[in-house]
């Protein structure tokens, strides 16, 4: 269900971070804050006052958001997708890969990338086009710093926060 601003203005606290919970993926807590800056003016107002929440963290903080991210390959760890994650890797066919080659190639790359990174390979699936895309950007980013990495997966975590209330919000 899509809501006008408005309506988000008129939600209870509870409503609001109901419907916001999960724009940072299982990171609640961005809701739960986000809902003190009620009301908001502008779609852009109300975008904003999400990213300067993750902005405003502390680096564990931060750390433990990029870590909330499913793996693109969610069998590595025997995880469970949240259904935007289902949703949003749908959209270029990681839950229908059929070429066992190139399941293969993007596991072994997603698996090289948690042993080097420590935290799962983040990006906005929503702007790829097809795995292609995504395995050609895992091995681009394989060759970045630690430090570097960390800044691209924050960057693709707000990129997913903006498209998961545009989700929401009807501008």
């Amino acid at each position: 269900m899509k809501f006008t601003l408005e309506e988000i203005n008129e939600l209870t606290r509870a409503e609001f971070e109901e419907v916001f919970k999960n724009v940072v993926e299982c990171f609640p807590e961005a809701a739960h804050s986000v809902a003190n800056l009620t009301p908001f003016s502008t779609f852009e107002h109300l975008l904003e006052a999400f990213l300067n929440y993750v902005d405003q963290l502390d680096s564990l903080k931060k750390m433990q958001i990029v870590k909330l991210h499913p793996h693109l390959v969610p069998q590595i760890k025997n995880e469970r997708l949240t259904e935007e994650s289902a949703s949003e890797q749908a959209t270029v066919g990681l839950n229908s890969i059929t070429s066992e080659e190139k399941k293969a190639i993007l596991k072994g790359l997603i698996e090289e990338y948690w042993r080097k990174f420590g935290f799962p390979f983040v990006i906005c699936v929503r702007e790829c086009k097809n795995t292609d895309d995504i395995i050609h950007s895992v091995r681009e980013r394989l060759s970045k710093t630690p430090e570097m990495e960390f800044e691209t997966a924050l960057h693709h975590v707000k990129k997913i926060t903006s498209l998961r209330i545009a989700d929401i919000v009807k501008e």
